[in-house]
């Protein structure tokens, strides 16, 4: 079979909300007065001191700071950037033949995510696609529509990610004495936004901003999962343990094994890299930019000899860019991209790998792209 190239003709982002700084974030996100003595005073003593140290000056929140109440919703996010990627395309949203939609939750169980998307951008009739995925759905959605185009299956398609942070991180949303410290450290890191993509098959092989591959792989059989939230089908399987009683035991919290994560994300992306950089028969010295899944500037010092120096590319290459966005889960690699290309950071002809570790059951995904 002989495939089109693909290219990207567009992309977009889009973070609500001004800017929260780091002394600023429980006033967005609510107090946890009702917090056990411990967890307070792990707040209080610790949090300055992480704050500081993370590299994060500010970062948004989908949360209106007089009411509490979330501002959007996981679609209304995924649209703002959707808009944006279309315009930078020069394409109407009823061009698109394809959606692919990732978020680690959704607006509701049903109807999907992706079909709500597709209404609030007045599409009459498109095929659409939901990815169920934290930090690798954006991978996941650009190999979905990666394929698509190239077979010759479709000619255009939209790929949106969007993270709604701020559900889990709300005081109002914590079962607060059940908090332990990671529930509590959480409200440092993550942060809301979305990011997407137009792609375009180009059966005239124009090769401008092409797609060069995609990587995804899974290897977390037999390893405990690094990120849990709870809530689902897995917890309600006893009839005598139902929704209060979860609430009772906060088993619906988000939680994460800083350990785990410490230890094994670093090995974890080096070897996805090296695998996709050999894949795609390319050194990984020659990469010019290396866009990267990098919660916090301390993660980022920790890893730095595990996989960039390893992989012989400097910070220049794979720079932290956190700085004012805060951790967006797989959002953050489609703000960073965005933001390079609007300000001529990637450059005609150079290569980017957009690349993200998630360590929910240890999965690695992304894409590359020369520009």
């Amino acid at each position: 079979m002989s495939f089109v190239p693909v290219r990207v003709a567009g992309t977009g982002s889009f973070l609500p909300g001004a800017p929260v700084s780091n002394d600023r974030i429980e006033m967005v996100l609510g107090t946890l007065e009702k917090a056990s003595p411990k967890i307070k005073n792990f707040v209080e003593n610790q949090g300055p001191k992480f704050l500081e140290q993370s590299g994060i000056q500010s970062r948004h929140f989908a949360v209106d700071p007089e009411t509490g109440d979330l501002t959007h919703t996981h679609s209304s996010l995924a649209e703002n950037a959707a808009r944006q990627a279309l315009e930078m395309a020069c394409m109407k949203p009823e061009e698109m033949e394809l959606i692919v939609v990732s978020c680690p939750t959704y607006d509701h169980g049903t109807p999907p995510t992706s079909a709500l998307l597709q209404e609030r951008l007045n599409i009459p009739s498109c095929a659409e696609i939901e990815v169920h995925s934290n930090c690798a759905g954006v991978g996941k959605s650009v190999q979905i529509a990666f394929d698509a185009l190239r077979t010759g299956r479709y000619r255009t398609a939209l790929v949106t990610y969007s993270q709604l942070s701020s559900m889990f991180l709300r005081g109002c949303y914590l079962n607060q004495p059940k908090m332990d410290r990671v529930h509590a450290a959480m409200r440092w890191i993550l942060a809301d936004g979305a990011g997407a993509l137009v792609l375009e098959a180009r059966p005239d092989g124009n090769t401008e901003h092409e797609i060069l591959g995609t990587f995804t792989e899974s290897v977390g059989p037999g390893r405990p999962p690094g990120m849990t939230a709870g809530g689902y089908a897995a917890d309600l399987i006893k009839a005598s343990c139902q929704i209060p009683q979860m609430y009772d035991k906060a088993g619906y919290h988000l939680w994460q094994d800083f350990a785990a994560t410490n230890r094994d994300a670093g090995p974890l992306l080096l070897d996805a890299l090296c695998k996709f950089t050999k894949q795609l028969g390319i050194n990984s010295d020659t990469v010019d930019h290396y866009v990267l899944s990098i919660p916090t500037i301390q993660f980022y010092n920790s890893q730095y000899d595990t996989f960039m120096s390893r992989l012989g590319i400097t910070r220049e290459q794979g720079k932290f860019r956190g700085v004012n966005t805060g951790y967006c889960g797989g959002a953050s690699i489609l703000l960073h991209l965005d933001e390079m290309i609007r300000a001529g950071e990637l450059k005609a002809g150079q290569t980017a790998i957009v690349h993200s570790v998630e360590s929910s059951k240890w999965m690695s995904a992304g894409f590359a792209v020369k520009w």
